[in-house]
């Protein structure tokens, strides 16, 4: 599997898990399994400009286990890829979310290098979320 391949993987993998573990379904063993995606450095630029590393991010998952209602969904979206060195990888997506009803959606960029540790070989480096219309 290409390094665009695994990385598109990831992406829609890991918001496979984060409905899941949102609703309270995932496992502790399957955060464990997720976490490693993330490199140790990631940076994340949420939708309102705020900046959190690694540590952040791990927290924030963590404490949003069961938050939201049984019904809650994400679907992703692929919107391009393409490697842009040897071992890195940028895709970008949209993500649409429902919530109660409530629909929205981020349009969201992300660097991804290779890791063959890491659960589909590739890890998250910076991830950059902007709010569209849905």
């Amino acid at each position: 599997m290409n390094l665009i391949t695994r990385a598109q993987a990831e992406v829609v993998n890991r918001h496979h898990f984060f409905v899941e573990w949102f609703t309270g379904r995932g496992s502790e063993a399957d955060l464990a399994f997720s976490l490693r995606a993330f490199a140790p450095d990631m940076v994340m630029i949420e939708p309102d400009a705020n900046t959190i590393g690694t540590d952040e991010i791990a927290a924030m998952i963590t404490n949003a286990r069961g938050k939201r209602p049984a019904d809650f969904e994400i679907r992703v979206e692929m919107i391009a890829a393409r490697q842009i060195g040897d071992d890195v990888a940028l895709v970008i997506y949209d993500e649409h979310q429902v919530i109660e009803g409530q629909k929205s959606a981020r349009r969201s960029s992300a660097v991804f290098t290779a890791d063959p540790d890491a659960p589909e070989g590739v890890v998250w480096r910076q991830l950059q979320e902007t709010w569209i219309s849905t």
